[in-house]
């Protein structure tokens, strides 16, 4: 018996509560970020497919619940998207780099769990970034990711 064929409507009631998940999930990580200039990038690489990968700059001013950002709307939505599919396939991985007020250079890692991100210690995402990108910036501080709360 073959796969059932879904109408458009019927596949977008299927992916709305993942996509509703995805956003909440990128909104709380963006709001838990703190201050300074930050790149969130996700990325998804499917079984025999290409990678598919999304990226956005945002700032936060403040901390907190009194905590503001800005940023591009349409890239932030981007990076939700691809949080979503990575949801649905069960595989992916999200990085954050953070330049504090400060000065001080940042990066945090998170991989996809199921349809949470599982944060990563400060040891992981160094070997993970030295393993695609060669030697380390000797300005980039490795920290252990913070947990998401959606």
């Amino acid at each position: 018996m073959g796969a059932k064929n879904l109408s458009s409507s019927q596949a977008r009631e299927r992916l709305a509560p993942v996509t509703a998940h995805a956003v909440a999930t990128v909104t709380d990580l963006m709001q838990t970020a703190g201050p300074g200039r930050h790149v969130i990038t996700t990325v998804v690489r499917p079984r025999n497919a290409e990678p598919v990968s999304a990226y956005a700059w945002f700032d936060v001013f403040g901390e907190g619940t009194d905590a503001l950002w800005s940023g591009v709307y349409a890239d932030a939505a981007a990076v939700a998207e691809v949080v979503a599919l990575a949801f649905i396939v069960a595989t992916g991985s999200v990085v954050l780099g953070t330049t504090s007020p400060t000065g001080e250079e940042t990066v945090r890692g998170w991989v996809v769990d199921g349809q949470t991100l599982r944060p990563l210690t400060a040891e992981q995402v160094r070997n993970a970034f030295h393993e695609t990108l060669g030697p380390e910036t000797p300005s980039v501080t490795y920290r252990t990711a913070f947990p998401v709360p959606a």
